[in-house]
């Protein structure tokens, strides 16, 4: 084989909020099973985020001693009817449906007494949910349903026309079931789903036409029509809340509520502003003097919807003034308390979510009282790279849109992480999108482009700054994304058979693919590639910057199909990842550049520094094997680990002695290696020699390690061996970067000329010598 290198839910009540990005809690890993005496050495355990969107824990009523609610489940089953008093006692509600088959309407609202309807008998029992007493009531042949409130139960009935003719309120006096029929005013007609709101006194009705609202008298049966002052007639959206202070009604698309006195309902109604949102429809309740709005948020037109808040829940002073923020969101479900208040399910995110109580001060605002929390649920964790201390997790919810997040973590001393940051949105599902770190704190990962069937290889960095480069430029299916093969600071490999690109993501006018090869091994080490030439146990480094090509074998007569590096340790595989059915026979094992010894391996895996983990599926268990002695030992267990299908739950890291991976809850784990590390260098130097000084621009050298160096790096500047500028040396994964703007340390600029550099570095994990490095260059002072 000749190598040829070519240059080249229901969104309605669906709440959307932003997760506060915080530091993640960390624990000490208990020491794993081991072969040895010896313990493994401590670990992290970062457990998985809280979800993006917070448990919803829907309100139906709210009554003087509890109230109604219904709490998604984990499994997606469906949630049970409880009633939670407001002393913190609950029980399930058995055979409340929300509302009576083939109905709409309000159901229980304003008191404690719930209906439960018997089968199609016509027959509801109108349960006490704290003593389970119940009062059976009948409905009459021809009335249908439409509300209850306490021991009333409303209904309609139907013309020749199948138009609603009267409403009926319902009572059982001495055990026989009353009916007080209501007739519309002249010249109007009741809606088919009349009734807006209403406690255990009174009702609000609409019509057909979103001009007039009526108010009945459950008592009497009394109806006061009371004008709307709406602009649009449109009485389907119509709303209206009840305290027993004021009726207040609220047409959607309009700026303002009107409110009036209960006690007064003939008088002039006072205009209230609706604070706006972008997230959706305005619902409205009462709480004193005080208008309460939350909102209803818009189903989302895309599958991956942008990020969105949640609408907050906000008091507006009826008799005027700026509203006040009670919560920064909250679910649009605002259920009114027959004594005074209402009840509101929100939070700050996820992980404040609560059921809330709203009532007022002493000095006649609206606070707030927790009745219950409501816990998030961890997200999805679908994904795992580690990469010169940079651990990266694939999120599937933790975020409005998958997300991959990334955070630092340090095992040396006492293990611990840092805050966890999003670097960049990720491909929906678990195939495409599995990260790849290229050690430098950007991450690596293949999406694919519906529109022109393509596979696109996607790279963004610490910044934020996102490069994509289309490696084969004809369609692909649609099917595993996996063919991204290794990654190292601007470099990234990806191909599948005996196909390869190398895309350079910081090629000059952009990411670009440099090199096209007819091989299925390669591999990256800093601006190293490895490859064969196809002849029997044959692999060769090309220097990727100036194309000069270094030979090795490994005294195999087979032809490697695959190839990892670390260092001085190069893995190889006669079998490689492409090989389906093939023979398991097949050589394998990893060569030692510095001593040109071949050592043997008792099972192929993911190579380390001195070390390769195995992912036994079989007995699922995931095994370090030590071999950096040059003699491989007994693998060991770190974990019990199941196998998944289609990504990625474990990952070693190359840029340093870390292994990571994902336990069934989505927590990550992060052990080292506890096999010694090679020595700190320098993998590949971008450090421009000559630099064209003009005003806003400095010279930008980034060096890229074996393995993450300690803070406190030094570049020092000097002319003739004196110092002319000592700078920070800015550690990222396991790169080092340095800004000069070309200024002497007392803000004068330098002299053109030749200026030698110096970069010293110490390693992090505290083995081997410090990293010393220098070059030139010569600044000139450009246009």
């Amino acid at each position: 084989m000749d190598l040829k290198i070519e240059l080249v839910p229901d969104m309605a009540r669906r709440l959307a909020l932003v997760l506060a990005v915080a530091a993640v809690p960390v624990a000490a890993l208990p020491p794993a099973a081991h072969t040895e005496e010896t313990a493994d050495p401590a670990g992290l355990v970062l457990p998985a985020p809280d979800r993006y969107t917070p448990v919803q824990d829907v309100l139906y009523a709210a009554g003087d001693t509890g109230y109604l609610h219904r709490r998604d489940t984990s499994d997606g089953s469906t949630a049970p009817y409880q009633w939670r008093g407001y002393d913190g006692t609950e029980r399930t509600i058995e055979g409340f449906t929300g509302r009576l088959p083939g109905q709409q309407g309000h159901y229980a609202a304003g008191t404690d007494i719930l209906p439960v309807p018997v089968d199609a008998s016509g027959v509801v029992q109108l349960r006490d949910p704290a003593t389970g007493e119940s009062t059976s009531l009948t409905v009459p042949e021809g009335q249908y349903t439409v509300a209850s409130f306490g021991r009333t139960v409303l209904t309609v009935s139907y013309n020749d026309v199948w138009q609603v003719d009267r409403l009926h309120v319902l009572r059982v006096q001495d055990g026989t079931t009353t009916d007080t029929p209501v007739a519309p005013p002249e010249g109007l007609r009741f809606e088919r789903y009349p009734v807006a709101a209403g406690d255990g006194r009174l009702a609000v009705v609409k019509f057909t036409r979103g001009h007039t609202l009526g108010v009945v008298d459950l008592t009497t049966g009394v109806l006061t029509p009371v004008g709307t002052g709406v602009s649009v007639d449109d009485p389907a959206h119509l709303q209206a809340a009840v305290s027993p202070t004021h009726v207040a009604w609220y047409q959607e698309g309009m700026s303002q509520a009107r409110v009036l006195r209960r006690d007064d309902l003939a008088g002039t109604a006072v205009s209230v502003p609706v604070p706006t949102s972008a997230e959706g429809t305005p619902v409205i309740g009462l709480a004193g003097d005080w208008l309460l709005t939350t909102h209803r948020p818009t189903a989302p037109t895309e599958q991956n919807p942008p990020l969105r808040r949640g609408g907050p829940l906000r008091a507006t002073p009826i008799g005027g003034g700026s509203p006040v923020t009670l919560l920064n969101a909250a679910q649009p479900d605002l259920s009114q308390i027959p004594g005074g208040g209402a009840i509101a399910v929100g939070g700050a995110d996820a992980g404040d979510w609560a059921v809330r109580r709203i009532e007022l001060g002493a000095d006649g605002r609206p606070v707030l009282r927790t009745l219950a929390e409501v816990p998030a649920r961890p997200a999805q964790v679908r994904g795992v790279a580690l990469a010169g201390g940079q651990l990266v997790t694939k999120e599937e919810d933790s975020a409005p849109r998958p997300t991959h997040q990334t955070r630092k973590v340090t095992l040396t001393g006492t293990p611990s992480a840092g805050e966890r940051t999003e670097v960049t949105t990720a491909p929906l599902g678990t195939a495409y999108g599995q990260p790849l770190g290229a050690g430098d704190g950007s991450v690596v990962h293949v999406r694919y482009d519906e529109a022109t069937q393509r596979d696109v290889l996607v790279r963004a960095t610490a910044t934020g700054a996102r490069t994509e480069v289309v490696p084969f430029d004809r369609a692909a299916p649609s099917s595993s994304g996996r063919g991204l093969r290794d990654a190292a600071g601007r470099y990234a490999v990806y191909g599948g058979g005996d196909e390869r690109v190398v895309v350079d993501f910081e090629a000059p006018g952009g990411g670009a693919v440099v090199s096209r090869l007819n091989t299925p091994a390669a591999a990256l080490s800093g601006s190293t590639l490895w490859t064969t030439d196809g002849t029997g146990g044959r692999i060769e480094a090309r220097d990727l910057a100036t194309g000069t090509v270094t030979s090795y074998s490994v005294g195999a007569s087979c032809v490697i199909r695959d190839l990892q590096t670390v260092g001085r340790w190069v893995y190889w595989d006669c079998l490689g990842q492409d090989i389906v059915g093939g023979d398991p026979a097949t050589p394998f094992g990893v060569h030692d550049l510095k001593t040109g010894t071949n050592i043997d391996l008792p099972a192929r895996g993911k190579l380390g520094d001195g070390f390769v983990v195995n992912h036994d599926t079989s007995a699922g268990k995931l095994l370090l094997t030590d071999f950096h002695t040059g003699t491989a030992t007994a693998p060991r267990a770190l974990t019990d680990l199941p196998a998944v299908s289609l990504w990625k739950n474990y990952d070693v890291d190359k840029f340093g002695g870390g292994v990571a991976w994902l336990d069934a809850a989505g927590s990550a784990h992060v052990v080292p290696s506890g096999v010694p590390a090679q020595p700190l260098t320098a993998t590949a130097t971008s450090a421009d020699t000559a630099w064209a000084r003009t005003p806003g621009t400095a010279w930008n050298p980034v060096w890229q390690l074996s393995k993450p160096a300690a803070g406190g790096a030094q570049l020092v500047i000097s002319s003739k061996k004196k110092t002319v500028r000592t700078l920070d040396a800015t550690p990222l994964g396991a790169t080092l970067s340095a800004h000069w703007d070309g200024t002497l340390t007392d803000g004068t600029p330098a002299a053109p000329g030749t200026y030698t550099w110096h970069l010293t570095a110490a390693p992090e994990d505290g083995t081997g010598p410090a990293l010393t490095l220098t070059g030139s260059v010569t600044v000139t002072d450009g246009a």
